[in-house]
Formats: C-alpha cells, structure tokens, sequence
C-alpha cells in the first residue's frame, strides 16, 4: 500500500508516518517544513518540502499515485486564524483541494482528512457531543475545516473517493510545539520546566477533551483500513478544565506552579468533549491513554527538548 502524509514532519504527522512505516506501507510526505530535531525520519521514507496549496503538490499525488492520503497539513490555531484569515484559508481549503485534484487523477482510494472539534462551535447540547450536533463554527479555523469537509462530501459523490473525516478533540504529546489549539499542555510543561509564570486566560474553567497523540496516529490508519466513507469524532469524550490541567502538570512537575489569570481571548470555545462512541463502532477505535499517563510521557519529552536547546 502506498500513502501520501500531508504535514508529515509536524506533530501528529510524524507520529502518522510513524505507524505507517511499522506497518509496512510505502510513504511519502510532503511538507513546507523540513523535519524537526526531535524526529527521526524512518528508512525508505520520502520527504519532499512544498506547499500543500500549489499546483506542485497536486503534480506529486497525481504522478505518485498513493491508495490513501492522510491529509494534516494545516495553520493549527484558532487565534491566528483571526488574525490571518486569508492565509489560513488558503492553506486550509486551497490545500483540501490541491489534494483532492490529485487524487483524482491518481485514482486514490480514500482520503483521512484532520478535522476538528472546533466545526462545532459553542453548541448548546450536553457534553460530550456527537457528530449529528449542528454545526456552527466561531472561527475562521473552525469555518475553513468545515469547508474542506464539504469538499470531500463533494469529490465522494463526483467521483468516489471515499474519505474518513477526523473531527480531532484537543491532541497533545511528545514532538508538539507551544502554537495550535491542544498546544496548552506544551505550553504548560514548557513553563513548569523553566519556572516560569503560566497563563491562564479568563476564570480556569475552560474545558477541553485531550487526547494522546499516538492513540491519535492509530485512529488514522483505522479510518484509512476501513471501507467507505464517515465522519467521526476522535475523543475521550472526557472535558479537563484549565484549572484541573494545571493541577495535573504540578503533579507531574512535582512543585507547584506561578499562574497570571488574563482575560479570556476572542474565539475561545468555553466548553468540549466529543462523544467517541461512532469511532468504536464504526472503525473500532478507542483511546487508551489516560491524561495523567499522558501528561508524564509528554512532560519527559518536553524536558529533554528543553535542556537540548
């Protein structure tokens, strides 16, 4: 099997490309970004530096002719999204469609699109949501996943490329940089090892579903193995406040922690956590790491990325 990885050398990416490897899959990536100091690009995978949203991309699926495509190349963060909206629509829905031309033409059989929770907005229904809940989203991030998405539903009825729409809580790990929307725990960490001041923007009781990258990686190529076409939440279905996060990384650090409470920033959704139930019934995903597990083994890796610089 021969698959191309969109955004293969960023965080959730490289954990991809990882897995893929290991199970015997012929890879290619292609990325704007070469491939961070804290990952090694595995044997016989081949990196190739381009922007998704050009016509070269395109050029590279087409000739490359992959069974699947796992599409994360993406601007991951709600507040640059507001701040730089055109950029993060070209990346985001120019880009779906470079892949989506390309796959076309390559006769691809499935495309794994990252989406997000963010689609969904500040919905007024009980905790965790599942994938029928209306839809609204509050951010010109959550607005172009959401237009990528309807790509797909269009390119599937046009011309049968199957596609497994992701709707990603807040993914955190190892290999995660201090941007994006699951980036608070990197963030956190980050400060907790260097003593610094942690930000907590408005009253703590922000919610967010996190979910371990690896458990992540794994629903990827679940969705990618199954037949068809869906759209699933890919989740906990469990909500950590700011404040309980916090608790959990002074845990983790083993002292305690200086917070600077600030006002709460424009775009932020107050509450999230994504019902998983279809993920296990649909492609038999479940995640399997626990915050706290994952808290620890993020934390170590974030420790040794600090002390290498």
């Amino acid at each position: 099997m021969k698959a191309v990885v969109t955004g293969g050398t960023g965080f959730i990416g490289s954990h991809v490309v990882d897995l893929l490897q290991k199970k015997g899959y012929q890879v290619a990536v292609i990325d704007i970004q070469p491939p961070g100091v804290f990952w090694k690009v595995p044997t016989g995978v081949e990196v190739l530096e381009m922007d998704v949203a050009t016509e070269e991309c395109e050029e590279f699926i087409a000739s490359y002719q992959p069974d699947a495509i796992f599409h994360l190349a993406a601007r991951a963060s709600v507040i640059e999204s507001i701040h730089n909206p055109h950029e993060d629509a070209r990346t985001t829905i120019d880009g779906m469609l470079r892949v989506l031309e390309g796959a076309r033409r390559a006769n691809s059989k499935k495309v794994v699109f990252s989406s997000t929770a963010a689609v969904y907005g500040n919905p007024s229904v009980a905790m965790p949501i599942g994938e029928e809940t209306m839809i609204g989203p509050i951010s010109p991030y959550g607005s172009s996943k959401l237009a990528a998405e309807y790509y797909l539903r269009v390119y599937r009825e046009l011309y049968g490329i199957d596609y497994a729409i992701l709707r990603y809580a807040n993914v955190y790990g190892p290999r995660q940089g201090i941007s994006g929307e699951g980036g608070v725990i990197a963030i956190f960490s980050k400060a907790a090892i260097q003593g610094k001041t942690l930000r907590l923007f408005g009253d703590g009781g922000h919610t967010r579903d996190y979910i371990y990258v690896a458990d992540v990686a794994r629903a990827n190529l679940l969705a990618a193995e199954k037949d068809g076409s869906f759209v699933l939440n890919i989740s906990t279905g469990t909500e950590t406040s700011n404040r309980e996060l916090i608790d959990y990384i002074q845990a983790v650090a083993g002292h305690a922690l200086d917070v600077s409470q600030e006002p709460e920033r424009p775009g932020d959704i107050r509450r999230s956590a994504l019902a998983p139930a279809n993920a296990l019934s649909t492609i038999g995903f479940k995640a399997v790491t626990g915050i706290r597990a994952g808290l620890e083994e993020t934390y170590r890796w974030m420790r040794d990325w600090v002390h290498h610089v």
